[in-house]
């Protein structure tokens, strides 16, 4: 889905503190997949969250990552990823929405079906939000 357009700025002054933490993340392009999601998804245990990290100004943000293999375009090859997550994003809250960084995939591009897999034990259940 589109997104607001901003990560590609921000990605690339972001991504030299996420390497310094996960060097593997030097991979993955400076812009971010946004997905619209089948089931929402709340991730409580993220792989890893960043001190406050001052890429914008003081007194910094702070982000989340969930390692992830995105299988895009549906029924394609799965590709090693990470759920993005800026806690100070106006979409922190949307459970049907994610943010996915990886390496540039062809064959992806607005309205292509992809699938998320979480490499980890999670549970499925249906979610009430009031």
């Amino acid at each position: 889905m589109k997104g607001l357009g901003a990560a590609k700025d921000t990605l690339e002054r972001q991504m030299p503190y996420f390497v310094e933490i996960c060097p593997e993340m030097g991979a993955c392009r400076t812009a971010s997949i946004n997905l619209q999601l089948d089931h929402a998804l709340r991730i409580e245990n993220p792989d890893f969250t960043t001190p406050r990290i001052p890429w914008g100004g003081l007194p910094g943000e702070r982000f989340s990552f969930l390692k992830i293999a995105l299988e895009g375009p549906l029924g394609g090859s799965r590709h090693p990823a990470w759920i993005y997550i800026p806690h100070d994003s106006p979409h922190f809250y949307n459970l049907f929405q994610i943010e996915v960084i990886t390496k540039p995939i062809d064959g992806i591009s607005y309205g292509t079906a992809c699938q998320v897999h979480i490499p980890r034990d999670h549970r499925k259940f249906p979610l009430i939000i009031v």
